[in-house]
């Protein structure tokens, strides 16, 4: 007797491969912890901030983990958006390999960037014995010089 083959969601396996980490994330994770850590540091070096290691061990973990999430969070809203067109507007060319994409991908990193500054100053530097106005320099400079600006190249075939 022949076994049945069934297809019940065929694009589920595709995009789970595509979401599994790949060896490259052993390049991206060190290397993203590393620029916010010199972001960092180079931050409360101009802020003339004291005992920057103590601040930094209390922090940087917290900042890598909330950078990580707010760029999800605007990947997701592009998806939105290219969703947004392809279906419901039904575009008739390939939006990914479009130049104009990144006025699509713009509402994505700016909305990464504003939660990188507001979760940054609210959760990260909540134990650091910092005044305000330094907990808003060092989150608004994270957001600035850490948002996902790579969001912003489009693709091109």
């Amino acid at each position: 007797m022949k076994k049945e083959t069934r297809l019940y969601n065929v694009m589920f396996p595709i995009w789970f491969f595509w979401l599994l980490p790949t060896p490259l994330w052993l390049l991206i994770l060190p290397a993203n912890f590393a620029i916010d850590s010199v972001v960092l540091f180079l931050a409360m070096q101009w802020q003339g901030v004291q005992d920057k290691l103590r601040i930094w061990k209390k922090s940087v973990w917290k900042i890598w983990v909330i950078g990580f999430l707010c760029d999800i969070i605007g990947a997701l809203l592009i998806l939105g958006l290219y969703e947004l067109f392809e279906v419901v507007l039904r575009f008739g060319w390939n939006l990914i390999l479009f130049p104009g994409t990144t006025l699509l991908s713009l509402p994505g990193a700016a909305l990464a960037g504003v939660l990188i500054y507001f979760l940054n100053r609210r959760f990260s530097f909540s134990k650091c014995g910092l005044d305000p106005v330094q907990v808003h320099r060092l989150s608004l400079a994270l957001a600035i010089f850490t948002a996902p600006y790579a969001m912003l190249i489009p693709l091109y075939g």
